[in-house]
Formats: C-alpha cells, structure tokens, sequence
C-alpha cells in the first residue's frame, strides 16, 4: 500500500504493484493518473505546434474528413502518428441515430512508428479532386534521415512514395499523382562525419555547440539535390538548386498554379532595398527584441526555365515575427489572381496615414497577375496579446469570394471571433466583409464538426446535428481514460503588485479535501483553457496530473508579456509567482511554505532569476532544456543572435566595467550564492546538459543541493515516449521527495534517493547555518538599536 493511499483511505486499500494498479480514492472505482497515462494520450496538437490546416480537415467535396494524431508508445519507443478517415455520411447518420451501433468508426489510412522522435506525419492535405491525402513522414536509410512525400489513396487504401529517398521534402503542393512541387534540403546524417581529423577546419562564425557536438542534426553537404522540384505529367526535374532557391528563415511555402505552369515561393530578395522595407515595423511586444531585417517575399517561379519574378516590393508577413500561422499564397482558379495571406504593402503611397498604416502591419492581399494590383483584403494582427490572428485556410470560391477560416482549434493565441471571415469583389476591385462568419462549405453540411478539449475534457471528436441542435461524441481517441481517476481542476484569474491580470488552470490533488493545505507545483510557459491539462502546455517535463494523483496542487500558468527582453521580464514572472501562491493560501487550498517551480525553454530563466532572488516561497525547483542569458551560455552563444536579448535584459555587454557590473547584478548565474532552493536539471542530451551546466556548477561549487538527470537527446518539445516518461517521472519524484518528505519504494530507484538524501542533508546545514546567521543579524540589529 503507498503512503497516498493511506492518506486518501485511512483503511486498509490492497494494492497489486507488480499487476500496476494503484489506490483509488473512496468510491470512485478509477485508478489515478500517471506519467504512462500521459504519454500513452492520443493527441490532435502535439510537438509544440499548431495543427496546420486545423484539427478537422474536410475533403474538397465534403465527402470525408481527417484527423491526424500522436500517442507514445513505449513498445515501440516511438511515437505513433495516424491519419484517421472519417466519411461524413456516416457521421451525419450517428447524429441522426441515438443508437451507440451507428457511431461510426475511424479508418487509419495511415500509420508509422518507425523513428525515436517525432513528430513522423507532417502537412497532411487533400488534393483538388479528394482523391488521396498527401502528406510528408520520417524516413531513413542507411546513411541519412530524411522526411518523404507519400499519397494516401481513400478509395484503396494504398500509400504511394512520391520521392526518391535521401531527398529530405519541406514545403510542397500537390494537384495530382503526376503533377506536383516540393522542396529538397539536405538529409540529416545519422552519424557524423569526423571532422576533427581533417588537416584543417574553418569555424570562424559556426556555432560552438555543433562544434563541440558535431552528431547534433549535422547534414548531408554538399547535397546537390537540395532546391526547388518539380514533376510535371509524371517527369521529375530539379528547377533551381540550393543558391537560387533560397528560403526565409522562419516558414516556407510553395504554391502551384492550376495549369502546372508556375509556383509561387517566399525566397530571399536578391536586390531589396533595405533602407526603405527597414521601415516596416514589429508587432506589439516584439520591438525591443530587435529582430534584423528578413528580405524574404513572395516571388513567381516561371517552371519552364526557373526564372524569378518579385511579386511585391515589400517583404512577406514574416519580417520582425509577424505570424498569422498560414502563410501559402492561393490561386485563383482561373489562374489570374493570387491570394498573399500575410505581405507587407509597398510604401509608394502618397496619403502619409496611408504610409502609416502600411508599415504598421502585414496584409492579407489579393494580387491580379493582369493589372498587377495589389488590393487589401484583412489587415493582420499579431503580437504578445490575445486579439492576433490565427489563420488556419484561406481559399477563392469562385474566383470573386475569398474564404478567411480562422483556427478556434489551436493552442496558440488565436482571437475572439466567428470561425470564419468572408470577402466578396467589388466591381471596383475592392473586397468588401459581408455579415456571414462560416465557411460556405461547412454551411451546407447538415452537421458541425470540431474538436472538443478544455482542461478537464480529454480530446474528442463531437459532431453538432443542426436541425436537432443535438451533440454527439463521435469518436473518443482515448477509451482508456473511462479507468482513471482524472481529479478536480479549475480556470483561476488573479491581479499580481503590477497590475498584470493573469489566468491559470488549477489541478487540485486527487482526493481533495476542502480545508485541508496541499504542497504546489507552479508550471510555467503558457496556459490554454482549451487544452486538456495533462502534463503542461508542452510534453516536456511537466507532470500535472501525475503529480495531482500523488497530492501535490499544480498550477499551470503563463507568463507576463509587458516587459519582456528588458531588464522587468524576470521580476514580472515572479511577481506571477508569489501572487498565485498568496491567492491559494489566503483560500486556504495550498501550504506557502511547500510550493515548487518547473521551468522549460524560455522560462528556465524565469525559475533561475526566481530561485536567484534569495526570496520568494520556493521549495524545489526543476528546469528543462532552456536559456539561461548566463555568462558562459552567452560566450557559447557568438554568433547566434542570443545576445539581442541577453544584452538587453542584462544591461549591456559583460565586457566594461559598466556592463559587468549590470549582469553581476541581474544575471542569476551570478547570484547563485543566495539559492536556498534545492534544483533539479533533466537535460536531453550532451548539448542540453552543456547549454545549462553554469547553474549546475555554481551551485556545486556553493555546496547547495542539486541534481544534473542527462536525459537521452531528442526533441526540445519532447515526442519520444521513453524520454517523456523518464522526465515526468523524475519529476513527480523530485516533488514528491522535497514537497512530501516520500520516496517512491521502487528498488530501481535505491541510488537515485541515496543522492537526494545526501542533497537534503546538505540542504539542512545550510538551512542551519542560514537560521544562525539570520540570528545573529537580528541580534546586531538590536544591540544597534
């Protein structure tokens, strides 16, 4: 029997470890959740990104509909991606039909499990006439990974290969089996070559890390099939190579025309005159980071001889982190118009709040390859708030209607509106909103179909029948979960010392007891109330409800965006910090004197500069795989563009008397001498562990207690499912020892406690010599006085 079961059941509960079962809390019949619970979870958004095209993608015709997920399997230890067909006519019969015998059941079209990271299906979409779905997956050979382009047949059921192998595809578009564009990158080498024994190297400007760890996504080069492809009536042919195919640094895309004569493609400008496109502004909350100019646009690619052709003279949506989450130009069907869904408006106006306007902001445009006007449809939102744009589909109906569907599946920010905006053309050119807010397609559906999730709500598939205006579940990927014991969670809002409103999701302990003080885990890096609070907001380290069923509270929060890359972004996240946990215990729900921290990428500093601080109620801390904007990490770092903003938050270069003494005093690698919180590092391999090795070592070389896991390397948003497993585990375990006083009795883990107890003892001295040393200023203080 465990000590949460003897807590939760002051009677005797039997427990059969080695059949895995574990307490239930009285009358519940479930079994609590665990870490295998979690990366065993089927998910429609997974690896730290949105889902493009969004979570339901409709066939053309609305015949079918598809859905692409991921779940860990440990077998396996890989992950598994599925696209799953659905026929909407059968969909439309269950919502008529009350019968449990009609729901429909879901055809994996196709599956693979082959790779130890994920994720291994990408930019599934359908073609024109809804014959197949196209999509890109992870493949290998004997020497290189690379990503594939496959059809998957809804008539046949059958998988196509559509590229040689070691030709790794990016972007592509796709009108038919034999006519189609793709890009090529390098592949990925599976072992690195030794260039340490070559006579001689160059590695002015390269980056240290992939020098020091040359195996970490080193790439096959020179490829001289790398560029932009094209198959035309079956024949395959390279149409620019990798110098004259060159892509932004954020996303790609590629867009065929209908008549397979030319591709639209956001390159590099060649000749952009930088003085003037420098004018165009960054969204809200990104100005002080100070991104340098992306000359990227949208250019016309002539396939009969792969000239280029800049479409617009202003850069794409992309410059200074505009991102409105589709940026893939569309074609008219006639072949006359392109849709641009996020460029920048060239500054050759004449009115001045024109100009203004223009250099506020990206553009959703329409371009007439005729005329060569450029008309705007929708200006774009983006930025550190929740009113941006996230666009999901944009397509022409009819030439002289223009689609704009908005994704109300994603987990990023997306804005508080209709599903969907509808442009009609004017006789003058112009594009007119009209009052309708759904897709015409899904209007003369006889059903609605979405994904339902919140941070209670397991994801589903649910189906609306409109006449009934009844809902159904139409299929509940995650069956297993009718056997666990999910817990109690709420939405919580609060007001920290700066005025910053925040909201969380609580996840209170399993058998929560009103009254009763629980131990807190504050996880960090975002919050979204349609998410399903399992782990966190990313599958990296974050244990929620592992943690919840082991009694400990946790709160998944975001962060304050006022003032971040200035010097206020550390103190605005600890003021979120101290603020949730004065909330919890003024209502009487968590312990003050028991609240742990974890900390992933971004807000690894964020729990550093928080533990660094001498101050706050934190007793444990755990980060994962993030920056530090430390001194060491910041030498590393030459020539990676870190120092932006490590310049900015630490007042200066570390260089001058001036600048050195800003980062002694702002840096927490500097102030690790007053951490009083015992901190635990899970870092995926080599790289990770020497990315954030200067917390480690100062806190060894101060003799306070900390804990350095070397976790296998992998994603940063972990996918592989025996890492996952290992990082919540030692997580929950890290909490439970410090937050609890328990230990997990498993034998694998004899030496694992051994050195926490060693840790704790050293964390009692210091606490020791802390408490006389605090004694002995107070009795200063007095005989002062």
């Amino acid at each position: 029997m465990t000590r949460q079961a003897r807590r939760c059941n002051k009677f005797a509960v039997i427990v059969l470890s080695f059949l895995g079962m574990a307490f239930r809390c009285p009358g519940s019949g479930q079994r609590p959740f665990t870490a295998n619970d979690d990366v065993g979870l089927t998910l429609f958004e997974y690896a730290g990104r949105p889902v493009r095209g969004g979570v339901i993608k409709y066939s053309p015709d609305s015949r079918y509909f598809a859905v692409v997920t991921e779940r860990g399997r440990l077998d396996l230890n890989s992950p598994e991606d599925t696209i799953w067909l659905f026929r909407t006519e059968d969909v439309q019969r269950f919502t008529q039909d009350l019968g449990e015998d009609a729901r429909p059941t879901p055809l994996p079209l196709a599956r693979f499990a082959n790779e130890r990271d994920g994720p291994l299906i990408e930019r599934a979409r359908w073609l024109p006439d809804s014959s197949a779905i196209a999509f890109t997956a992870v493949k290998t050979s004997s020497c290189c990974r690379f990503h594939q382009l496959f059809l998957a047949d809804v008539t046949t059921h059958t998988i196509r290969t559509l590229t040689p192998d070691d030709q790794d595809v990016g972007e592509f578009d796709i009108r038919s089996d034999g006519r189609y564009v793709y890009e090529v990158l390098a592949p990925e080498l599976r072992s690195a070559p030794a260039e340490e024994q070559q006579p001689a190297v160059a590695l002015t400007g390269k980056s240290l890390w992939t020098t020091v760890f040359p195996n970490v996504q080193h790439r096959l080069t020179p490829f001289n099939s790398a560029g932009l492809w094209v198959v035309i009536d079956g024949q395959r042919r390279q149409l620019l190579d990798a110098k004259s195919y060159v892509t932004s640094r954020g996303p790609s895309s590629v867009s065929l025309s209908p008549d397979g004569g030319s591709v639209v493609a956001i390159l590099k400008a060649e000749h952009a005159p930088e003085n003037m496109w420098r004018r165009y502004k960054a969204p809200p909350g990104y100005e002080q980071l100070r991104l340098p100019l992306d000359t990227s646009a949208y250019h016309l690619i002539d396939i009969r001889n792969g000239s280029k052709k800049l479409l617009v003279n202003a850069p794409c949506g992309l410059n200074q982190h505009w991102n409105s989450g589709f940026v893939t130009a569309v074609w008219s069907d006639d072949g006359q118009s392109l849709m641009l869904p996020s460029t920048f408006l060239p500054l050759d106006a004449v009115d001045p709040s024109e100009i203004a306007d223009r250099e506020s902001h990206p553009y959703i445009a329409v371009l007439n390859l005729r005329s060569k006007g450029l008309v705007k449809v929708l200006a774009l939102k983006a930025g550190l708030d929740k009113g941006r744009y996230a666009v999901k589909d944009i397509r022409f109906e009819r030439d002289r209607t223009l689609v704009v569907d908005f994704d109300s599946d994603s987990s990023y920010f997306r804005p508080d509106q209709p599903p969907a905006a509808i442009f009609h053309q004017q006789a003058n050119g112009s594009w007119q909103q009209t009052s309708e807010t759904e897709d015409p397609r899904l209007v003369r559906l006889t059903i609605e179909v979405e994904k339902r999730e919140s941070v209670n709500q397991p994801p589903q598939i649910v189906a609306l029948n409109k006449a009934g205006g009844t809902w159904r579940v139409v299929w509940d990927p995650n069956p297993q979960l009718k056997e666990v014991q999910l817990g109690p969670s709420e939405i919580i809002h609060w007001i920290d010392v700066t005025g910053h409103q925040w909201e969380a999701g609580l996840l209170k302990p399993l058998c929560y007891t009103p009254g009763k003080r629980y131990p807190l885990v504050i996880q960090t890096h975002g919050f979204d109330p349609g998410q399903f609070l399992s782990s966190g907001i990313y599958t990296s380290a974050f244990a929620a409800r592992a943690m919840a069923a082991e009694g400990i509270a946790v709160v998944q929060m975001g962060w304050n965006p006022n003032n971040v890359v200035t010097a206020r972004e550390a103190p605005d996240q600890i003021a979120g910090f101290e603020s949730v946990v004065k909330k919890l215990s003024e209502e009487g729900v968590v312990d003050p004197s028991r609240v742990g921290l974890i900390g992933f990428s971004r807000t690894v500093y964020h729990v550093l500069a928080a533990i660094a601080s001498g101050e706050g109620p934190f007793a444990a801390a755990s980060v994962t795989d993030g920056v530090t904007f430390g001194y060491l990490e910041y030498l590393s770092s030459v020539d990676s563009g870190l120092e932006r903003e490590a310049d900015a938050i630490n007042g200066g270069k570390p260089f001058d008397r001036r600048g050195l003494h800003n980062w002694l005093a702002r840096s927490p690698e500097f102030n690790m001498d007053k951490v009083q919180t015992p901190l635990l590092l899970l870092q995926p391999g080599l790289r990770a562990v020497f990315l954030d090795w200067e917390p480690y070592a100062a806190l060894r070389y101060l003799r306070k207690p900390v804990d350095l896991i070397m976790l296998q390397a992998g994603t940063h948003v972990m996918t592989n499912p025996t890492q996952r497993l290992a990082a919540e585990a030692a997580n929950v375990d890290w909490f439970r020892f410090w937050l609890k006083g328990e230990e997990d009795p498993d034998p694998g883990k004899a030496e694992q406690y051994e050195r926490w107890r060693a840790l704790r003892t050293i964390q009692n001295k210091n606490e020791q010599t802390s408490g006389s040393s605090a004694l002995h200023d107070r009795r200063v203080c007095r005989d002062s006085n």
